[in-house]
């Protein structure tokens, strides 16, 4: 795999364009978060049929009653965004214009494969959702949100294992273990807070649960805007050696 990624751009400057697909994506969402969230709080915050959590409904809730066309705009918007962004993230690391580790070892670039799979699969996921709402196709709904979360969840832990090299040895490029620490702690977030929200619904605490589905979503956002800093290069410039503080390993003794 280490010489098909370098191919796929081979002769083009649409390589610098990469961060766009992260951006699109992380602001798309949270609009499209943000719209239903005060659409419901405008209209005095009713509780739908068929609400699971009668104190604060689901995302799905609100879309299948309030601004579906919204929702299934910002689904498609997101998940073709997304699509970019999980295709970009694992093409710099391999592509010569970018970071070139071209030697890298073999388990990795494989896992690498299966989390571009992994992120498609939830893109695709995530269009359909959209479209099958609670309402009208629940069963087909929630097989769905599966697959979304289920593709997400593998992408994100496995291009955290990836990317890990930069984060734990000493990087080779300025700036790039803080974007990868920063994403890191955003999954691991994600990943607490999912937890958590879990609990809390099996619990039959309704109230806190609903606070953290919005809460998981919307750190989403900020995880997919996130990838910006791998895929852009700092000025527009090709990427820089890091400083002597950079290269040292993170638990370097003194």
């Amino acid at each position: 795999m280490a010489f098909t990624w370098p191919t796929v751009f081979k002769d083009s400057q649409s390589y610098r364009y990469l961060w766009v697909s992260p951006v699109v994506a992380g602001s798309a969402w949270f609009t499209t978060l943000t719209i239903l969230l005060i659409r419901w709080l405008a209209i005095g915050q009713p509780r739908y049929p068929g609400q699971v959590n009668p104190d604060i409904p689901f995302i799905s809730d609100i879309a299948a009653f309030t601004f579906k066309p919204v929702f299934v705009a910002g689904c498609t918007v997101t998940g073709i965004s997304f699509a970019g962004t999980v295709f970009a993230v694992h093409h710099v690391r391999y592509s010569p214009r970018f970071y070139g580790l071209v030697n890298d070892a073999e388990w990795r670039q494989v896992t690498s494969f299966v989390a571009l799979v992994a992120g498609l699969a939830a893109a695709f996921n995530l269009f359909f959702l959209s479209v099958f709402d609670t309402v009208d196709a629940n069963v087909r709904h929630r097989y769905l949100l599966m697959g979304t979360f289920g593709g997400l969840g593998l992408s994100a832990l496995l291009t955290t294992v990836v990317w890990w090299d930069q984060i734990w040895g000493p990087p080779k490029w300025a700036g790039l273990r803080r974007w990868c620490l920063f994403n890191t702690f955003l999954v691991l977030v994600q990943f607490v807070t999912g937890v958590c929200f879990i609990g809390f619904m099996y619990s039959g605490r309704y109230r806190p649960a609903g606070f953290l589905e919005w809460t998981v979503t919307y750190l989403g956002s900020f995880w997919l805007m996130s990838f910006t800093g791998y895929t852009r290069f700092r000025n527009g410039q090709d990427p820089q050696p890091a400083t002597g503080d950079e290269r040292r390993p993170l638990l370097a003794i003194e």
